[in-house]
Formats: C-alpha cells, sequence, structure tokens
C-alpha cells in the first residue's frame, strides 16, 4: 500500500509563521504577516488563523482574516483572488482560509475592528502552509 505523501508531514508539509503567537491587534490596523516562500509548493495554500480574548471591554469587534501574494515578497501584496472568507466576531476562535497562489510568496494578514471600549486589543496569530511539490 503506498503512503500519502502528508502521512509524512515533516517532509512533505511546507509551513511557516506568518503573525507570531499574541500579536496584539489594536485600532484598525491590519498585522501583516511576514512574507513565506511558497515556490515549492503545490496545489491550494491554506491560512491557520486564531485569537485569543480581547481586552479593554469593547461592545463588539471583528477581525477580518486573508491571504496576500507577492512576487518578490515585500511589494506589490494583492489578495489571492481565489480565497474563501473568514471573520473573527468571538473571543477564542479559529479557522482556515484556502486559496490559489499565482505569485511566489504569501502572507497572512488580520484587520481588526473595535466598537467603543477603553484601548480594546485582541492577540492573534496566523500560519500559512501547504504541501510541498514531490521531486522524484
Amino acid at each position: 500500500m503506498s503512503q500519502s505523501p502528508l502521512m509524512d508531514m515533516k517532509s512533505n508539509a511546507l509551513y511557516g509563521l506568518s503573525i507570531v503567537p499574541e500579536t496584539l491587534l489594536a485600532t484598525t490596523v491590519a498585522a501583516n504577516g511576514l512574507a513565506i516562500d511558497c515556490d515549492n509548493a503545490i496545489g491550494s495554500i491554506h491560512g491557520l488563523f486564531s485569537c485569543g480574548d480581547v481586552t479593554g471591554t469593547p461592545d463588539s469587534y471583528s477581525a477580518t482574516c486573508k491571504l496576500q501574494e507577492s512576487t518578490d515578497g515585500s511589494n506589490s501584496w494583492t489578495d489571492l483572488a481565489t480565497q474563501t472568507s473568514l471573520v473573527f466576531t468571538a473571543d477564542s476562535s479559529a479557522g482556515i482560509i484556502r486559496g490559489v497562489r499565482t505569485k511566489r510568496y504569501v502572507r497572512t494578514v488580520i484587520t481588526p475592528a473595535f466598537v467603543n471600549g477603553t484601548t480594546p486589543t485582541l492577540p492573534a496569530t496566523a500560519q500559512v502552509c501547504g504541501q510541498k511539490q514531490i521531486v522524484s
């Protein structure tokens, strides 16, 4: 019986930490993650997002998550045209976005929006993952 390439996650999964754990989102400033080199990836790219508990007692909040891509990993970032959508509106949430990239580098982006509160913040983190190409 042949083994699926993802049975060996260490050798066949592409994974990169884009927004480090406990990054504090505040105001409406987007948290732009680090560029992850996806040159050796095949198929869909996934963004794994999570957030903790909001502080500062806002009346409500949301955190809009997305994936962006770039040719050189530093300029001209554009949203992946094919990605699914993900918006958090509750504490301790997690979710996945899936999209197909057309450029080499991918990053995660989380944009918060708070209604009222006293200096509200939301801890968040995000990773990029996919499947590596298997070269015979």
